[in-house]
């Protein structure tokens, strides 16, 4: 049997606090009738010490189980008479909610550390949304106030605060990375807690800093479930809202990926092969029960197919050990065996462990990775060796800065490889079959003029026929990546996914003059609003103050009311006695900031037989839901958008069959490997997509 880990599962531990009682009631407070915040203290007292940017582990509790290990399992009764459910219309955007959305956020146009005492933290609550306020006073000589926000689940909030209960299985997590712990700071009333009585689904916000840090806070609001949320920031006065949307467009049938559809069984090509709690598995098709090919006390760390399906080779480690939890190198083996599990026999044993084997394009050839002396840093190479047996070879001389990994094989036997540098350089090399080597990956990092315009690649995944590699390239002027395409002599065929670059526009200078009819929305201009019940006092938008302030313009004398026609009547204290719509001029903002359109993350998922490449864009950064596209790459500049949704998973491995992509998707990505998943086919000629069957934990390997 192997060791034990594979029975692992995460425990969340909530650590009492003495929260106050969430109303029930689902009536809406007038704007004007906030929530202030009582108990008073300053954010030193009795703060959890935390890091801003916390290191997730992939560490769980331990978890008891008196049964034996039992394999995936298959979901024949689930989809065997799957038929296509169809997608729900797209629901009228609400104009109350324009901008808000589950992507990561944050302020533009401003950087640095500020000076800031926070005079004030409200909530009120909209008909399409709840909102928090945090009203600052500003230093005279201070950088403005900036933030980001992100919306996280309960186990990655624990990770944050793991000394603070977690009140909601969500958390909106505000960072305030500038924020100077200086007198102004200390200033600041607020408590470490709040509770909201006023708003529906906000309920709780914690405050945390480091006490021995120099700058930085972090807001914990917590949610009653993953909603879109929008986070704007007002100057003059200063004034950050964080608002959250009432409702989600997030439906179990939005992740296009985990929806049967075709009305038939999809079948598979050939077997499928994975690699799951450290065994090789096949599985022949839907409803097939999947079998274990190794089922030995050594752990299988890395698997690849050969190209006509009758071999797969396969890393091993030595019994005993397992490879997930162990810091430095597990002495493993390069072994082969038949595509049923037969005649399994060591190949190669060089260094100390080996990784990410690879079949050359006629199947006749090995490369894998090798960690030659199980120190830190890891400094692996590139061996080769023929699957008949022999001498493996190493394809570089020794000695220099680079640690290689990740080969694959192109056409007439070059390589191409990932690698890393201690210093965090990363580049690719390409192999020719006379040995020369190239490094094509500076042509990758460098753009015109020598500027940089990516900071780092990721590993190559080339096509079945080693004319062409597809590789990630994270961008060096915004966060996420682009899909960079590659010949078989490294040049450049295409770069997919790349951001375009927009002018900011205009300052516009027009004074505004608002309607008492607008429906009130945060924003980063204030305009005069009602309240959503039956108030006649306008409020700025965004601020859940009672009265309007606005600068060097004079108070009205008399307040607006509701409804444009006025009523014959003004004796009660809910009726205007006049129709004055009050104007005001604003302080000007800081000049817009110029921004990058265009796809946050575009990576390769898997190459088919006629050498089309299907690939993934995520159209934004987010900690939750990812709003994605499903593409295929057919030429330089010819792409066929095939399918798109959200998920609130993640595709981690994809291998075609046939006509049929298999893929493998994971529910929680943050779980890492301990994640449960779920094994799919789509076959795109006949527009069938079905689950194959289910895993306990992730799949960390797929093959064809």
């Amino acid at each position: 049997m192997k060791p034990p880990h594979h029975k692992v599962a995460t425990a969340l531990v909530l650590l009492p606090l003495a929260l106050a009682t969430i109303l029930s009631s689902c009536s809406l407070s007038p704007a004007n009738n906030s929530e202030q915040i009582a108990n008073v203290e300053t954010i030193r007292a009795g703060t959890p010490s935390v890091t801003p940017s916390p290191t997730l582990t992939d560490t769980p509790t331990a978890t008891t189980t008196s049964t034996s290990t039992v394999g995936p399992t298959s979901t024949s009764t689930a989809t065997a008479t799957a038929t296509e459910t169809p997608l729900p219309p797209t629901p009228t955007p609400n104009p109350a909610l324009a901008g808000f959305s589950f992507c990561t956020q944050a302020s533009p146009g401003a950087s640095g550390r500020f000076s800031a005492t926070l005079s004030d933290v409200a909530a009120s609550g909209f008909p399409a949304f709840d909102q928090v306020t945090l009203d600052f006073d500003l230093g005279s000589d201070s950088a403005p106030v900036h933030a980001g926000a992100s919306c996280v689940g309960t186990s990655d909030a624990l990770a944050i605060i793991s000394d603070v209960a977690a009140s909601a299985p969500y958390t909106l997590r505000v960072e305030l990375p500038g924020w100077l712990h200086d007198d102004r700071f200390s200033a600041s009333a607020i408590t470490q807690t709040l509770t909201f009585t006023t708003t529906r689904m906000i309920s709780t916000a914690s405050f945390i800093s480091s006490p021995g840090a120099e700058a930085g806070t972090t807001m914990l609001i917590g949610l009653k479930e993953a909603l879109p949320f929008r986070l704007t920031i007002q100057r003059n006065p200063t004034r950050l809202t964080i608002a959250v949307a009432r409702s989600s467009p997030f439906l179990t049938s939005s992740d296009t990926l985990q929806v049967p559809t075709g009305g038939g069984k999809p079948a598979l090509a050939g077997p499928l092969f994975y690699l799951y709690d450290g065994d090789v598995w096949r599985v022949d098709g839907q409803g097939e029960k999947p079998k274990n090919l190794t089922n030995s006390p050594e752990s299988e760390t890395a698997m690849a197919v050969s190209p006509n399906h009758a071999q797969i080779a396969f890393c091993r480690a030595a019994p005993g050990l397992d490879p997930a939890d162990a810091n430095l190198a597990v002495p493993s083996t390069l072994w082969t065996m038949s595509a049923t599990g037969g005649n399994p026999k060591p190949l190669a044993q060089v260094g100390v462990s080996c990784a990410d084997p690879a079949f050359s394009t006629d199947g006749k050839n090995l490369a894998f990775a090798v960690d030659e002396t199980g120190a830190m840093p890891i400094q692996r190479a590139i061996f080769t060796v023929s699957v008949d047996g022999g001498t493996p070879q190493r394809i570089q001389a020794a000695g220099d800065e680079w640690s290689r990994f990740a080969p694959q094989w192109l056409a007439n036997g070059a390589l191409i490889y990932a690698a890393e540098a201690e210093d965090g350089r990363s580049t690719l090399f390409l192999r020719a079959p006379d040995g020369a080597v190239l490094d094509v990956g500076a042509s990758i990092l460098e753009g015109d003029a020598g500027t940089a315009r990516y900071r780092a690649i990721g590993h190559p995944l080339a096509s079945l026929d080693g004319s062409r590699v597809a590789v990630e390239a994270l961008r060096s002027d915004t966060t996420g990546a682009d899909m960079v395409i590659l010949a078989a002599d490294g040049s450049i065929l295409d770069v997919v996914g790349g951001q375009t670059f927009v002018p900011p526009p205009p300052t516009p200078t027009a004074t505004i003059a608002p309607s008492a009819t607008y429906i009130p929305s945060p924003s980063e201009t204030p305009t005069v609003e009602t309240s959503p019940t039956a108030s006649s006092t306008p409020t700025i938008s965004g601020t859940p103050k009672a009265t309007v302030k606005p600068s060097a313009t004079p108070k009205p004398s008399a307040t607006p009311k509701p409804s444009a026609t006025p009523k014959p009547t003004a004796t009660s204290a809910e009726t205007p006695t006049s129709t004055v719509t009050p104007t005001f001029t604003p302080q000007p903002d800081p000049p817009a900031e110029p921004e990058y359109r265009g796809p946050y993350w575009t990576r390769p998922l898997a190459w088919d037989a006629q050498g089309s490449l299907i690939y993934m864009r995520i159209l934004c950064a987010s900690s939750l839901v990812q709003d994605y596209q499903i593409y295929r790459w057919q030429a330089p500049k010819r792409s066929d958008m095939l399918g798109s949704g959200q998920s609130k998973g993640s595709v981690e491995k994809a291998s075609f069959s046939g006509d049929g992509l298999a893929y493998v998707v994971t529910s929680n990505p943050s779980s890492g490997p301990r994640s449960p998943a779920s094994l799919w086919i789509w076959d795109l000629a006949k527009s069938i997509r079905g689950r194959i069957l289910d895993t306990e934990r992730g799949v960390s390997a797929l093959d064809s």
